[in-house]
């Protein structure tokens, strides 16, 4: 009978293999007494993470943008803190609201992911980016940086803008948050032009 002496070395190697398996998968987390080691100084993973995560900004007493998200990781190194926003679910993406100096919505980013760099004011959208505005504008494109200081927004990458009267493309973009202007480095264009007669 060769079945109970194949099971009892497969069970042999089962048990000699979970206590090597279960040791790989192990993780210790936290200062020892010996202080960090050059290792610890390099980001193993995040410092905090956040599930149905929700962050705003004021600026003044106002509101200047908000964040939600499904999770947020935050790491913080020697130099900087700043935290991931990502969804688990393609169906449920990044929302990030930019508020004017009034306080109103000035503009909707939504994405796959955001990188937020709260020392610096500015966060970092990447997938399928889209802009929105109140007034109608609309902006598409895979990356994009805002920028709480000087209130704009940028990408070296490809986008599109559409206004209710024109479709812009082209490579680069320099633009205030709410797309009223904005400039962008090569493109096409085509504009709606009404005709007098």
């Amino acid at each position: 009978m060769r079945t109970p002496t194949l099971m009892r070395r497969l069970w042999l190697v089962v048990g000699l293999l979970l206590p090597i398996l279960g040791a790989l998968g192990c993780e210790r987390r936290g200062n020892g007494a010996r202080g960090p080691s050059a290792d610890s100084l390099a980001p193993e993973g995040p410092d905090q993470i956040t599930w149905e995560a929700r962050f705003s900004m004021d600026e003044g007493g106002r509101r200047r943008a908000a964040i939600t998200a499904q999770k947020m990781e935050q790491y913080k190194t020697e130099d900087s803190t700043y935290s991931i926003w990502r969804t688990l679910v393609d169906t449920n993406r990044v929302r990030s609201h930019v508020f004017d100096e009034q306080g109103d919505s000035s503009a909707t980013i939504v994405a796959d992911s955001v990188v937020f760099f709260s020392q610096e004011g500015r966060f970092e959208a990447y997938g399928n980016v889209v802009v929105t505005t109140q007034d109608g504008r609309r902006l598409n494109s895979e990356h994009l940086t805002w920028n709480q200081a000087d209130r704009t927004i940028r990408t070296r990458r490809f986008v599109r803008i559409t206004t209710p009267t024109e479709r812009v493309q082209g490579n680069g973009l320099v633009a205030d948050e709410d797309l009223e202007t904005y400039q962008i480095g090569s493109f096409t264009a085509e504009v709606e032009v009404e005709n007098d007669s």
